[in-house]
């Protein structure tokens, strides 16, 4: 299989079954492509991702979904941002009260080809992607994370997808569609626009199975 498309749950997929159709498995632009949900969070993003992986052997991974923007990134609701690179973050260590072990993975680089290919053919942002055990729903916590860590969007899910990806060395990144602003009023938020920005980055992906040259 050529591409290996994965979300948390499948309302974020859903954009992708005309493409694919109900098996969710198909070709796109001369491209084999199947999606796959992997589970909400961090660990089961994680989990499901390495069975897949393992399964299906994919040429390159990459994870779909909605995302919540950090104030001051000028990312606005609707708005595409393909990965550059997935931070693990936890507030507690940025803040100076705990600390990860010093051989801990905490920060992979998506692959550059693909995220510089997926931003030109859907004029999206590349950016920064902080990954949280939980949804931030502090507007000054929200602002410490991104000021500390330069990300412009958290999104639960990408950094698991990266590790099991990194861990067998398959080309990985995310195409992220805001669906909120991340803070107090994020939640209300995401659920008036999740399908929205679902609609959004699954089109960017499609946009760019249709004009990839790497086959």
């Amino acid at each position: 299989m050529d591409v290996l498309v994965v979300g948390a749950f499948l309302p974020e997929l859903d954009p992708l079954r005309g493409a694919l159709g109900d098996g969710m498995s198909g070709e796109v632009g001369g491209a084999r492509v199947t999606a796959r949900v992997v589970g909400i969070g961090l660990p089961m993003a994680a989990a499901g991702t390495a069975m897949y992986v393992g399964d299906l052997r994919p040429r390159a991974v990459v994870a779909v979904g909605t995302c919540g923007a950090y104030a001051g990134s000028r990312l606005a609701i609707g708005d595409v941002l393909v990965a550059r690179r997935v931070h693990l973050v936890d507030p507690s260590v940025l803040r100076g009260a705990s600390q990860f072990p010093e051989p801990m993975s905490i920060v992979t680089d998506a692959d550059g080809p693909m995220t510089h290919a997926l931003a030109r053919s859907s004029g999206a942002r590349t950016g920064e992607v902080a990954t949280t055990l939980a949804i931030t729903v502090d507007d000054d916590l929200a602002a410490h994370v991104a000021r500390i860590t330069g990300a412009e969007v958290e999104h639960l899910e990408a950094h698991g997808v990266a590790a099991a990806c990194a861990a067998r060395g398959v080309p990985f990144t995310a195409v992220l569609g805001v669906a909120n602003l991340v803070g107090a009023q994020a939640r209300e938020q995401w659920r008036v626009h999740h399908r929205e920005a679902a609609n959004a980055a699954a089109g960017a992906v499609l946009r760019w199975l249709g004009e990839r040259t790497d086959r």
